[in-house]
Protein backbone atom coordinates (compact mmCIF):
# COMPACT_ATOMS: atom_id res chain seq x y z
CA UNK A 1 0.00 0.00 0.00
CA UNK A 2 2.81 2.29 0.96
CA UNK A 3 4.70 2.17 -2.37
CA UNK A 4 1.63 2.39 -4.12
CA UNK A 5 0.91 5.50 -2.32
CA UNK A 6 4.53 6.79 -3.38
CA UNK A 7 3.83 5.91 -6.80
CA UNK A 8 0.66 8.15 -7.00
CA UNK A 9 2.11 11.19 -5.08
CA UNK A 10 5.24 11.21 -7.40
CA UNK A 11 2.89 11.00 -10.72
CA UNK A 12 0.54 13.66 -9.74
CA UNK A 13 2.98 15.69 -7.14
CA UNK A 14 1.13 14.87 -4.35
CA UNK A 15 1.76 15.34 -0.65
CA UNK A 16 0.46 11.82 1.06
CA UNK A 17 -0.20 12.02 4.89
CA UNK A 18 0.05 8.50 6.01
CA UNK A 19 -1.25 7.48 10.00
CA UNK A 20 0.29 5.46 12.66
CA UNK A 21 -1.39 4.86 15.75
CA UNK A 22 0.75 4.47 19.34
CA UNK A 23 -0.62 1.14 21.07
CA UNK A 24 0.32 -0.58 24.10
CA UNK A 25 1.76 -3.89 23.62
CA UNK A 26 2.09 -6.38 26.89
CA UNK A 27 5.94 -7.18 26.57
CA UNK A 28 8.48 -9.15 29.00
CA UNK A 29 6.06 -8.29 32.02
CA UNK A 30 5.55 -4.55 31.59
CA UNK A 31 3.27 -2.36 28.84
CA UNK A 32 5.01 -1.19 26.20
CA UNK A 33 4.34 2.07 23.48
CA UNK A 34 4.09 0.05 20.06
CA UNK A 35 3.62 1.26 16.61
CA UNK A 36 -0.41 -0.24 15.79
CA UNK A 37 0.75 -0.79 12.11
CA UNK A 38 3.96 -2.16 13.03
CA UNK A 39 7.84 -0.92 12.41
CA UNK A 40 8.17 -1.39 8.77
CA UNK A 41 5.13 1.59 7.89
CA UNK A 42 6.97 3.99 9.75
CA UNK A 43 10.06 3.29 7.54
CA UNK A 44 8.45 3.91 4.36
CA UNK A 45 7.72 7.47 4.58
CA UNK A 46 10.15 10.28 3.79
CA UNK A 47 9.21 12.58 6.37
CA UNK A 48 7.98 11.58 9.80
CA UNK A 49 6.11 14.22 12.29
CA UNK A 50 5.22 13.23 15.45
CA UNK A 51 2.54 15.11 17.39
CA UNK A 52 2.19 15.00 21.03
CA UNK A 53 0.90 16.86 23.88
CA UNK A 54 3.02 18.70 26.63
CA UNK A 55 0.82 19.97 29.28
CA UNK A 56 -1.79 22.13 27.64
CA UNK A 57 0.24 22.76 24.86
CA UNK A 58 0.36 20.75 21.33
CA UNK A 59 3.74 20.14 19.51
CA UNK A 60 4.52 18.93 16.41
CA UNK A 61 7.97 17.08 16.71
CA UNK A 62 10.14 16.34 13.30
CA UNK A 63 11.65 12.94 13.95
CA UNK A 64 12.49 12.04 10.06
CA UNK A 65 13.56 14.20 7.35
CA UNK A 66 16.05 14.24 4.47
CA UNK A 67 16.33 17.92 4.68
CA UNK A 68 15.55 19.82 8.10
CA UNK A 69 16.66 18.98 11.34
CA UNK A 70 15.22 17.42 14.37
CA UNK A 71 12.78 20.02 16.06
CA UNK A 72 9.28 20.60 17.86
CA UNK A 73 7.66 23.71 17.71
CA UNK A 74 4.12 24.43 19.10
CA UNK A 75 1.20 24.82 17.32
CA UNK A 76 -2.69 25.12 17.86
CA UNK A 77 -5.89 24.05 15.97
CA UNK A 78 -8.36 26.84 14.83
CA UNK A 79 -11.30 27.10 12.52
CA UNK A 80 -8.46 28.16 10.03
CA UNK A 81 -6.32 24.95 10.52
CA UNK A 82 -2.96 24.66 11.93
CA UNK A 83 -1.55 27.91 13.14
CA UNK A 84 1.76 28.47 15.25
CA UNK A 85 0.98 28.85 19.06
CA UNK A 86 0.83 32.10 20.38
CA UNK A 87 1.74 31.25 23.75
CA UNK A 88 5.48 30.68 22.85
CA UNK A 89 7.60 29.68 20.25
CA UNK A 90 10.79 28.49 22.36
CA UNK A 91 11.91 24.80 20.90
CA UNK A 92 10.97 22.08 23.62
CA UNK A 93 13.24 18.69 22.98
CA UNK A 94 10.73 15.72 23.04
CA UNK A 95 11.39 12.94 25.68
Amino acid sequence: MALKLMKLAKKFSLAVVLLNQVTTKYTEGSFQLALALGDSWSHSCTNRVILYWNGDERYAYIDKSPSLPSASASYTVTSRGLRNSSSSSKRVKMM
